[in-house]
């Protein structure tokens, strides 16, 4: 990406806060640690950005997309580069089971990504919740049920009972094929995840759908 013009740094400012919601976050930052070499978050803005990096973070790992039409990409790209921060993008959904390559890209960026690092989706609910608890499964050898309190609803906002409780529901038919034969979490995703068995196995509630797709319009 060329370096931004003012007219165009203020066109993406315009967009970040407007367009992709990030106003809401001037009043609330989800940033927590995961661990003492891993933070997650909402999508940070630039100012946010420049905190984590005090704080002695390293390198970003964004679940979004790197759309030049999104003022928050844009200006994440600007900042983590004036910053010295590296920067990596692995999109996931929040409405459906991950496919097993994105999986395995994010683990080989948790190999390569420089620490301590900070991973965020948009709102910080769901995708960060979903990665936050794998990193926690993967690196730090976590119990399953320490894990999955990283998708939780009254610390990070994450609703089980709407589609984004299939990312749920994808941990839990892990945890039941790792109860049976006691599989560690990248051997299942490899050599037994079954994307359309969880997919298809999983049901959520119109209310809660409503809520969030509806009011809080998450991506």
């Amino acid at each position: 990406m060329p370096p931004l013009t003012p007219g165009r740094r203020f066109l993406a400012w315009l967009n970040m806060l407007f367009i992709d919601h990030s106003v809401f976050r001037f009043f609330f930052n989800t940033r927590h640690a995961i661990a003492d070499d891993c933070y997650r978050s909402s999508h940070p803005m630039p100012y946010q950005l420049r905190a984590a990096r005090r704080a002695g973070v390293r390198s970003v790992l964004s679940l979004r997309g790197d759309e030049l039409h999104i003022g928050s990409n844009v200006l994440e790209i600007e900042t983590c580069r004036e910053e010295g921060l590296v920067l990596a993008h692995q999109p996931i959904g929040s409405r459906d089971p991950p496919e097993r390559h994105q999986l395995l890209r994010i683990k080989q960026l948790f190999d390569e990504l420089p620490r301590p690092l900070l991973l965020h989706c948009k709102s910080g609910a769901d995708r960060a919740g979903l990665i936050s608890a794998m990193y926690l499964l993967v690196e730090k050898k976590q119990p399953l049920a320490v894990a999955m309190r990283e998708l939780s609803l009254l610390r990070h906002g994450h609703v089980y009972q709407a589609k984004t409780g299939v990312l749920d529901h994808f941990l839990e038919c892990y945890g039941e094929h790792q109860r049976a034969h006691g599989t560690e979490f990248m051997d299942w995703v490899e050599n037994y995840y079954d994307r359309d068995a969880v997919r298809a196995s999983f049901h959520s509630s119109w209310w809660a759908n409503k809520l969030v797709d509806g009011i809080l319009r998450r991506e």
